[in-house]
């Protein structure tokens, strides 16, 4: 009698498991010891960043940092289009971590789901003077990319009596040379394009 043929029911679990395991996510170092850069192919939000530190609001705006602050001793988390940052708490440790958060990111990747929910983009138009919008041009062509290549970035704040105001985010928020990048970097470059521009100070 010929037997009855039988189903793999682990089939389907291990093609998942496959596919998530496939999905490519490298770790970059940053300027910041306890900050570490996950890059992945897939872009995660159309522009722009976003960054937490608070568990309740992640789970209220964003499931991707959500996942990750669930991790333990993750402090903070920024998502950018094609990167994540993650700070760690200071006595944690790489190692431990890292396979944790990769396999978090990876699973998440695979979901398909929205990293940031769209109520959480600021879309209000806000009126800029015309030195205002000069100096964000100069930000979002000449600085944050370069911010962004170690895992940070650097939003606008506003401009008063001379003073741009800015907040250093993600491994730049508490990166040993957050100060220099700031005044030797993002100040002169501010300074020399822009006659109106004084200084330049972190929010």
């Amino acid at each position: 009698m010929q037997g009855t043929p039988t189903t793999d029911l682990s089939e389907p679990t291990t093609r998942r498991e496959a596919e998530i395991e496939a999905i490519p996510v490298h770790t970059v170092p940053t300027p910041n010891p306890d900050a570490l850069m996950f890059r992945v192919e897939e872009a995660l939000v159309p522009m722009g960043t976003f960054e937490y530190a608070e568990l309740d609001r992640a789970r209220r705006e964003s499931p991707l940092a959500a996942a990750l602050l669930a991790q333990a001793q993750v402090e903070l988390v920024l998502i950018a289009p094609r990167f994540v940052t993650v700070r760690k708490a200071e006595d944690a440790r790489w190692p431990e971590l890292v396979p944790t958060l990769k396999r978090a990111l990876r699973e998440f990747v695979w979901s398909g789901e929205m990293a940031v929910f769209d109520t959480a983009v600021d879309s209000v138009e806000i009126d800029r003077s015309e030195v205002e919008r000069r100096i964000i041009t100069l930000l979002d062509e000449e600085i944050r990319p370069a911010i962004a290549q170690d895992g940070g970035d650097v939003t606008y704040v506003g401009f008063e009596d001379g003073i741009v105001q800015l907040r250093m985010v993600g491994a730049c928020g508490t990166c040993p040379s957050a100060t220099a990048t700031l005044k030797m970097g993002i100040e002169r470059l501010l300074m020399e394009e822009v006659a109106e521009v004084r200084g330049v100070e972190q929010i």
